[in-house]
């Protein structure tokens, strides 16, 4: 009888702790204490996509290649910054071109980063190799 009580005690506290209560802001709260507005427009969000190099490229020679990438949404003029998981920040521009011979060998995660004047940013990734 007391394993009855134990579990269904545990049961309605393991339920109370998964609800989510929604105050009359329009925000819900979840039960970790997290705040998130809903209604928000997509316009507030960045969305970063890298368009070159592409996904499992093999990079290699002594040919520049074109990083290229775009971003969508945020408030005002975005800021960029692209970095490899090996050679750190490679650029500031939205495009640039860069030479494999200065990188690093070996498999790199490319990352761009897009921040707006607020300080809201987004970010796209593709992993390469160079060889």
């Amino acid at each position: 009888m007391k394993l009855v009580i134990i579990l269904a005690i545990c049961l309605a506290l393991f339920s109370a702790g998964c609800m989510e209560k929604e105050d009359s802001g329009g925000a819900k709260d979840s039960a970790a204490g997290a705040s998130e507005p809903v209604g928000h427009a997509d316009t507030e969000m960045i969305k970063v996509t890298i368009t070159s190099p592409d996904a499992g490229q093999i990079i290699k020679g002594d040919e520049d290649i074109s990083f290229e990438g775009s971003a969508k949404g945020g408030e005002g003029d975005l800021s960029y910054e692209w970095s490899s998981s090996i050679d750190g920040k490679l650029s500031t521009s939205r495009s640039f071109k860069q030479n494999p011979i200065e990188l690093e060998k070996g498999g790199h995660i490319i990352i761009l980063k897009a921040m707006d004047e607020s300080g809201k940013s987004g970010q796209g990734s593709v992993q390469v190799e160079v060889m």
